[in-house]
Parts: C-alpha cells; structure tokens; sequence
C-alpha cells in the first residue's frame, strides 16, 4: 500500500475541513455569541489545519494509488473529520461527553439526521449553523470535492470516487474526473442556492433557510426547532421543502443531461420512472389508509407527501407525527425507508435501482 499518498490525500482534506469550519466561527461573531464559543471553534479549526500541514507537508514518494488506498482514505477520513468536528461542540459545553459530539457530527457528515440533542432550540446559531452545512458538506462527499486538490492523475481518482460515490456503478460525466466532480458540485450547490431563494420568499428567515436547505440538500434533516419543520406551520414551506427534498434524491448525473438538453434521455430513465413511481404510489396509498384521521383533505396531501418525501430520501424532516397513523401507512414508510431515492444522489438506503432489479 502506498502509504504516503493516503497520508498526503488525507492531509489536504483536513486543511480543507479547517478552512469550512471558518463558516460557522463567522456566524459566532455575526451573532455575537461568547467567547467560548468562539475559542472552541478557533481550536477545532487550529487542530484541523496542524493536523492537516502536518499530513501533507511532504510530499508523497509516490501518487500512484489503486483501490485499497481509496478506501482506506475514504474510511479514514469520515473518523478524522466526525472527531475534528466535533470538538467545538465538546469544548463550547453544549455537548457534556465528546461520545455525544461525536455521535452528532459523525450523524451529520453521513447526513443521518439522527441526533442525541434533547433541546435544538437552546443551542447556539453557530452550532446550529455546523450541525447543518456538514449535511451540506457531506451530502455529495466532501472527498469529490477535494479530487480538484489531489496530486493525482483520474486514472488514481477514479478509486476516491468509486469508494465515495453511493450506487451500483460508477461514471463520468466528461472525459476529465476533476470537471465531473466540479460539473456535480456546480450544479449541487446552484441547486441548494435555488432552494435557500425559495424559502426566503415565502417568509422564511435567512438563516433558517440556509440550516434547512442545507438539510435538504444533503437530506440529512438536523432541524433547528424542536418541531423540526411543522414549527413553521406554512403549507408554502412544506411543498418547497418536500419537492427539494425529492429533487435531490434524484440521480445528479441526470440533471446533467438536463444541461445538455437532453430532456427525453432524463425522463426515459428506468430509476426515475420507478422513483416517481415508488412517491406517487406511497401518497396514494398512505392519503386513503389516514383518510378518516384528517378533516382537512388539503392538510392531509400536504402532511402525507411531505412525509414520504422525506422518508424515501432519508432526510428525517418532519411536519406531522405519523406515529399516530395506522399500520399499513407504517409498513410502507418502512419499505420506503429501506428503499432511499436514487442512484447517484445524496440520499441513503438501498437505492431504488436496486430495488428495480
């Protein structure tokens, strides 16, 4: 195994983790939070760029590396960042175990959405900020992002990539792997700012549009309410962030075609069609087992798309307590659950084409 390129690769991640965390220092100074809180992210961000000059300051005898250093950065790096990211949440207090820390910010990286966070509302912004933007972060892998940094050809690349990318294959969208993960990230983060404008126009404040378009993007889900988004009580929010939820649970090498104006080859693909499919079918069903539970039928659509919206793209966002719905809408939000949303997006589960087949 070529060790000094994994230790290389690995450094330069962690310089990058240092920079990102930058973010969510300026929102503790936008709203002036104490200074604990701010030497708690001065120190994450310390120890991340030391580790990371420490990694990468030599530069690797080698930048040949083939399957197994591709795993073994992709795995060790999930570990360094999660303990990295989460000391500010261990050193500010507000988190009293770093097991606590490190089980929030590992959920948020993997984009989980689970969370030991008894009281959301009691946390500071920044940590709200932090929680969300690594939903962000590792929404579309945060190592596709790195490949423009990496002292490789795409030939090496394409192993990082391979052992990131979620889904039963992998493939370029261009000849040059460092343009394919620009062209996702490009079109990944356009998207989310398009969400962010959506919710800021239906009165939604700023920074809570960010946390939750940055949830949905990365369909993690940490909300910043203990109602998570029912808090909001918006028909208008819930459609904007149910179809955002869907949207990136769509395979983003198919919005690609959409660049290339190739609408036909987008809506003729077999995952999609049994995607919309799975969703259309799931409202339906679950609209007409909950009927009787419901004396509004607009909130009733309303509660039960959002619901399968987020379920089938395992982000977690609720505006409803489906606990209390009966047990074939459980089974099939169950099923959906274990199903996720496409190939080649940022969703989780098993991936609908896996399922197809």
């Amino acid at each position: 195994m070529n060790i000094s390129i994994v230790r290389f690769v690995t450094g330069r991640i962690l310089l990058l983790l240092g920079l990102l965390m930058l973010f969510p220092l300026a929102v503790a100074f936008i709203y002036s939070e104490p200074l604990q809180q701010k030497l708690s992210y001065g120190t994450a961000i310390g120890a991340s760029l030391a580790l990371g000059l420490l990694l990468s300051f030599k530069k690797p005898s080698s930048n040949r590396f083939y399957a197994r250093e591709g795993v073994v950065i992709c795995s060790l790096i999930w570990v360094l960042m999660s303990l990295l990211g989460a000391l500010p949440l261990r050193l500010s207090g507000e988190y009293p175990t770093m097991a606590d820390a490190f089980f929030e910010i590992s959920s948020g990286f993997t984009t989980t959405g689970a969370s030991v966070a008894t009281n959301v509302e009691g946390l500071y912004h920044s940590t709200l900020f932090w929680r969300s933007f690594t939903h962000l972060i590792g929404g579309m892998g945060v190592l596709v992002f790195a490949l423009a940094l990496l002292p490789t050809t795409d030939a090496d690349n394409v192993h990082i990539m391979k052992a990131e990318v979620p889904g039963p294959a992998f493939g370029k969208l261009v000849s040059s792997l460092r343009t394919t993960a620009r062209i996702l990230y490009l079109m990944y983060m356009a998207m989310t700012a398009v969400l962010v404008a959506a919710l800021l126009t239906v009165g939604m404040p700023l920074f809570d549009s960010l946390c939750h378009a940055f949830g949905a993007a990365g369909t993690g889900g940490f909300g910043i309410k203990n109602t998570s988004v029912l808090y909001y009580h918006s028909a208008q929010v819930d459609y904007i962030l149910g179809i955002g939820m869907l949207v990136f649970g769509v395979n983003f090498n198919l919005y690609y075609l959409l660049l290339l104006k190739k609408a036909r080859a987008f809506f003729k693909d077999e995952e999609l069609r049994a995607y919309l499919l799975f969703v259309l079918a799931a409202v339906a069903i679950i609209c007409i087992d909950v009927a009787p539970l419901y004396q509004s039928f607009g909130l009733m659509v309303r509660d039960v798309f959002f619901t399968v919206s987020s379920i089938i793209t395992t982000t977690g966002y609720s505006t409803a307590d489906f606990g209390q719905w009966p047990l074939l809408s459980h089974v099939i939000l169950l099923l959906l659950m274990f199903s996720g949303a496409m190939a080649g997006s940022t969703a989780g589960g098993l991936k609908v084409s896996r399922v197809v087949l």
